[in-house]
This record gives C-alpha cells, structure tokens and sequence, in this order.
C-alpha cells in the first residue's frame, strides 16, 4: 500500500557506553618485613575506585494531522433530454504516525570498576621493639542513573468521501448515480522509555579475597593491621511517560441525492464505506543485570610465631551493597472516532421510468483497534521478554534502535 501522507517523528535517543569505560582494578600489596629493632614503620593506602553513569532524556512530540479525500460533491440538475449519471472513482486517506523516543543503553561489562581488587598485607620478620603499622582503605562504586521523560499527543483527523452528490430536477433518459468506495486508515505507532543496564558480565569482576600474614616479629614488637573494604553498585532506573492519542477517521458514500426527476430510470448506487484506525501504545520498559559478582570474598587472616611479650591486632570490615531501584509512571489517553456512513441516501418525487426507483449501498465497516502496553521492569537476565501476547521487549529495541543507526 502506497501512503498519501506519512510522518516519522524520531527523537534520537540516549546513550551507549562501552566496556572502556570501566577501569581496570589491580591487587595491592604492602610487605612491612626485616625492619630492625626499635624501628617504626606505618603504612596507609587508600584506594578508591568510582564509576558513575547519567543518562537523561526529556521528549516532547507533538503532531497534528488533517488528511482529506474526496471526490463526491457533484451535481448534475436540471437537465432535459438524454440520460443524467454521476459517476465517482475511489476515495483513500491513509495517515501514519510513528513515534519512537528515549533510549538508555549503558554496559559496563568489565565489574571491576566495582571493587578495588585484592589486598595482600604481609607484616614478617621485624625487629624487636619495633612498631609495624598498615592502614589500607578500599572504596570502590559503581552509580548508574537513568532517566526518561516523554510526552507525545497525536491529533489525526483524516476523511474519505465519494457521496454528497446531487442529481435532480432531470427530465428524460436515464438518472444514475454512482460512488466509488471511500476508505480511511490511521495508524499510530508510540514506543518510548527504554533503559537496559548490564553490569558486569557474569562476576568476572569478582575481587577476590584479602588476606593478612603477621608472623615472625620479635618480641615486645606491636604489629597492627586495620583493613576497610566497602563495594557498592546503584541503579537507578526512572521512567515517565504520557501519550495522548485522539483519532478522528471518517469514511462516507452515502448522502446523495436524486429527486424530481422525470421519465426514464432512477437509481443510486454506493461504494463501500470503510474506517480503520489503530493505535498502539508501548512505554516504560527497564531491563537490568547485575551479574557483576562486585562483592568481596573475605579475608584470611594468620598471626603466628610472633615473640613474647608482642602485641600483634587485625581489624578488618568488609561491606557490600547492591541497591537496585526500577520506577515506571504511566498514562496513556486514547479517544478514538471511528466513522463510515453509507446510508443518508434520498430518491424522492421521481415520475415516470420503467423501473422503480433504486437505492443501493456498499457495507459499512468500522474496525478499531488499541493496544496499550507498558511498565515492565526486569532485574536479571537481559534476555528477550514479553507483555502480553502482543509485545516483545526485542521488538521494541530494534524498533528504537533503528532510528539511532
């Protein structure tokens, strides 16, 4: 089907981060060992490691539509001698309305911008006296936010018409009226708000585990080891949007008229009537996937073989956090007019002729149709999902992602 009219309204859409944006973590190390007696020695490491990802889009589509196919209206009248006909060829009016807008796609792939790898602290082999000390910080996040906001109103208001003609006040020979068929198709198509975050890619990101040695320190040595390790990975992912479809699609054939003719045969005849209009409403959809592993796997600690008198102390803590929030708003408004008229034919005060008056129409149809779907939210695998038996959440990616490319 070749359409009259066609509008594409894309609002290009978010962005795409690649696995270089998450930095790589390495092991530390600190080895305070074979220092002499009475010495002093003090360590501080504070490492920290932080990723953060914003993504906002803010969308406002608005479009308006007049569609209009005629090509009734006619008048023949007032004609003596001969045959009086009014003939008309189809009428089509298609409009089509593709919406698409907002579109987060961030994957951070490489988990370990969210820990700060390993530490190896070794405290061996110092004097006695001596006072050993290892402070090691470990700070590592990852901070993802995405947001989008759409509002898109569609106003179509589209006609086909082949009736409205007039034939009357026609003496002798044959008065005839005939309409082709008049149809109107409207289609809008609204997809918006689509964030979908991977983090890590499969734990491989994982730190692994920390490990404190404090052995073989002389005596009357005071060794202390103090180890913070704190992982955090947030996910914000916040979707609104509002759509507002009103559709106004008329199709007609019928209000003609033929009066007052005399002699000869009188008759209308109708095309078909025909008004489709569909509207389809996809909006909100977060996808996200932690499989990072980002949390640490402990500590081992061993304090051995340390002299007499010693004073030898681990404090060690350990936290990890993953938050997780998914926030979709919605309203969707659909007020659809769908019209066909055939009828509102008049064949009145005709005299003479072989056969009756006629008046025949063509059928009537109006179909409708409106899918509404949205406010998914899915925390896990990134694979395809449905909503529904009508959407697909790859559809509708690809749908995005093609005005993107």
């Amino acid at each position: 089907m070749t359409f009259k009219r066609r509008i594409i309204t894309a609002i290009a859409t978010g962005a795409v981060l690649v696995n270089a944006l998450a930095p790589m973590a390495f092991a530390n190390t600190i080895t305070v060992s074979g220092n002499g007696e009475n010495s002093t020695s003090n360590v501080s490491l504070n490492s920290n490691t932080t990723t953060q990802v914003v993504q906002s889009n803010n969308a406002n589509i608005s479009n308006n539509v007049d569609s209009s196919s005629s090509t009734g209206g006619n008048s023949s009248n007032g004609n003596t001698g001969g045959n009086t006909s009014i003939t008309t060829g189809s009428a089509t009016s298609n409009t089509t309305v593709s919406n698409a807008a907002n579109l987060n796609q961030a994957n951070l792939s490489n988990c370990a911008s969210c820990n700060s790898g390993a530490t190896d602290v070794n405290v061996t082999g110092n004097g006695e006296h001596s006072d050993n000390t290892a402070n090691v910080n470990n700070n590592s996040g990852v901070f993802v936010s995405q947001t989008n906001a759409a509002d898109i109103s569609n106003n179509v208001d589209a006609k086909a018409k082949t009736g409205g003609n007039d034939a009357t006040s026609n003496t002798g020979g044959n008065t005839s009226i005939n309409t082709g068929a008049a149809k109107t198709n409207v289609t809008i198509g609204n997809a918006a708000n689509a964030n979908v975050a991977q983090v890590g890619n499969g734990g491989n990101g994982n730190s692994g585990g920390s490990s404190v040695t404090i052995s073989g320190n002389g005596e009357y040595s005071d060794n202390g080891v103090v180890l913070n390790q704190d992982s955090a990975v947030v996910l914000t992912q916040v979707n609104e949007a509002n759509f507002d479809n009103k559709v106004k699609a008329e199709a007609k054939t019928g209000y003609n008229t033929a009066n007052g003719n005399t002699n000869g045969t009188v008759s209308i005849t109708t095309g078909s009537a025909t008004s489709n209009a569909a509207v389809d409403n996809a909006a909100n959809f977060n996808s996200a996937s932690l499989d990072c592993g980002c949390a640490t796997n402990g500590v081992g600690v061993d304090i051995n073989t340390n002299g007499e008198d010693s004073s030898n102390y681990v404090t060690a803590s350990l936290d990890n956090a993953i938050a997780p929030s998914q926030v979709n708003d919605q309203g969707f408004w659909n007020g659809v007019f769908s019209n066909s008229k055939t009828g509102g034919n008049t064949s009145i005060s005709n005299t003479g002729g072989s056969f009756d008056p006629s008046v025949t129409t063509g059928n009537g149809t109006s179909n409708n149709t409106v899918n509404n779907a949205g406010n998914v939210n899915t925390l896990g695998n990134l694979g395809t999902f449905t909503f529904g038996t009508t959407f697909d959440f790859s559809g509708l990616w690809g749908f995005l992602h093609g005005f993107m490319i």
